[in-house]
């Protein structure tokens, strides 16, 4: 019953050929097709077949009818009757290109094998040629017969027809040119010619569409006229500004054409008309990190991740790169993306927990870095340990110590101290300092703090916190010994 259903709205779409004051045929009609829609429901194409049959005699000229049938008719092993119901058809439609079109491709299925079915196809494609004169659905099919019969001349004969053509729109000289390239000798002078007199063509009739102005830059291109090929986009965009793919290939022929001014201000056009487009992004990127210029590079290769998604190993690396190079907002949004997609790696919200701690966000950074020890014990132990590491813990306990849990920044710290390898003497220091100021800060543990930061200066001899720290240690003894 349901899928019966589904099916009832198709039968309001039956375009019938009943004239005012005929009603009776089309509703009879209608009623068979409405018939055996629900017998080739209910599975039953022979039943089917004979409804829409009926259906046919009663509305004949019902093109969709007429598939229905034929449909049918093969579909139940009987390729004669389905031959001969699309046959006449189209014969009794010959003003009407849809059916001629589709008997012709109906019959191409055969032509291998059937002698009948050629002469067929090829009668009914000449008629159409000649009633639908310079039609590409019909001239290529042509063309394409003749060659697969072997009949090379019939197929230049067609093809120089088309070629004198004198008023014919994009489409007619696009589907030209795929033809010249097969029929026509490669490297003659017919056959540059014909290109030539194609591409004036496609320009003169089409250079508002997408597909004739990337064929026409294309040939250009191809041929070295690297300056022309653009010229083509350019102007083509100018008719059509919202043709954003080939404004960005324009870009990306600019840059190949070392026109660096013209090609950032053309890929940036396109981004403030659609900042969604990652080709353009991804041109961006590239052209900022051979520069140099590492914060426009990242921030392009952060676009294009939030616009396509990516690998949990793009966001991570990308957003530690963001972080190292100060942009921790750049950084946090594309590591929030990382999360959308990626709600159960506890890699990435650790990641995450660090930008948002970076951007001075305390709460909601412990609350994150809490979420990834929950995510975490989920994990295998060796994965366990590599999330959990000492980084993380340093981060942690700065998050813990912006928030007043002094205890727990001190527990994560000595832990962190306990297990950073000798060949991170960095992140021992790092580690290090922090333990001295949660001392200092609460004015305890002096004499240890001050040893802390003589073994982060022996570690880490030029970084200025540790003096800092030392000189605090300083003036908190002498202030001790003053009073």
């Amino acid at each position: 019953m349901t899928a019966a259903f589904v099916a009832l709205p198709s039968l309001f779409f039956l375009p019938l050929s009943a004239h005012p004051g005929q009603d009776a045929p089309a509703q009879t009609a209608l009623e068979e097709y409405a018939r055996g829609v629900f017998a080739e429901l209910d599975g039953a194409p022979a039943s089917a077949r004979l409804h829409f049959e009926t259906a046919l005699e009663r509305d004949s000229h019902s093109f969709v009818l007429a598939q229905k049938a034929a449909s049918l008719q093969e579909q139940t092993g009987d390729q004669p009757a389905a031959t001969r119901t699309l046959r006449q058809y189209a014969e009794n439609h010959p003003l009407q290109l849809d059916p001629q079109l589709y008997f012709a491709d109906f019959l191409k299925r055969q032509v291998s094998t059937d002698e009948a079915a050629r002469n067929s196809m090829m009668d009914i494609l000449s008629k159409a040629n000649l009633r639908f004169p310079n039609h590409p659905e019909v001239y290529t099919r042509l063309i394409h017969l003749h060659e697969n019969l072997g009949q090379r001349n019939q197929s230049l004969e067609v093809l120089r027809d088309q070629l004198t053509v004198t008023s014919a729109g994009a489409e007619h000289w696009i589907a030209l040119d795929p033809l010249v390239k097969t029929l026509l000798p490669g490297g003659s002078k017919q056959l540059e010619d014909a290109l030539h007199l194609i591409i004036e063509k496609i320009i003169e009739t089409g250079l508002h569409l997408p597909v004739a102005a990337r064929r026409a830059s294309d040939h250009y291109q191809k041929n070295g006229q690297l300056a022309e090929a653009i010229d083509i986009l350019e102007k083509h965009v100018e008719i059509q500004p919202d043709s954003l793919g080939l404004r960005i290939r324009a870009g990306l022929l600019q840059l190949y054409n070392r026109d660096e001014d013209a090609a950032l201000r053309t890929l940036h056009t396109t981004l403030q008309i659609d900042s969604d487009q990652p080709l353009a992004h991804k041109a961006l990127a590239q052209f900022y990190s051979r520069k140099g210029q590492l914060g426009p590079s990242l921030h392009h290769q952060a676009e294009v991740l939030r616009i396509t998604g990516g690998a949990p190993t793009d966001f991570l690396q990308l957003a530690k790169r963001l972080l190292d190079s100060g942009n921790s907002r750049k950084a946090r949004l594309t590591l929030e993306k990382a999360h959308f997609d990626y709600p159960d790696n506890p890699s990435i919200v650790a990641q995450l927990a660090i930008a948002t701690l970076r951007e001075g966000d305390f709460t909601k950074a412990s609350r994150l870095f809490r979420q990834t020890e929950n995510l975490v014990d989920t994990l295998p132990g060796a994965n366990r340990s590599s999330v959990l590491g000492p980084i993380f813990q340093i981060e942690f306990a700065t998050a813990l110590m912006q928030v007043g849990d002094s205890t727990g920044a001190e527990t994560r710290l000595r832990d962190a101290i306990r297990r950073i390898a000798p060949e991170r003497p960095g992140h021992t220091a790092l580690a290090l300092r922090k333990l001295a100021r949660v001392w200092i800060e609460q004015n305890r543990n002096l004499a240890p703090a001050a040893s802390l930061l003589n073994r982060a200066k022996a570690l880490d001899p030029e970084h200025p916190e540790t003096a800092e720290l030392l000189q605090r240690i300083q003036q908190k003894s002498q202030g001790r010994i003053s009073r």
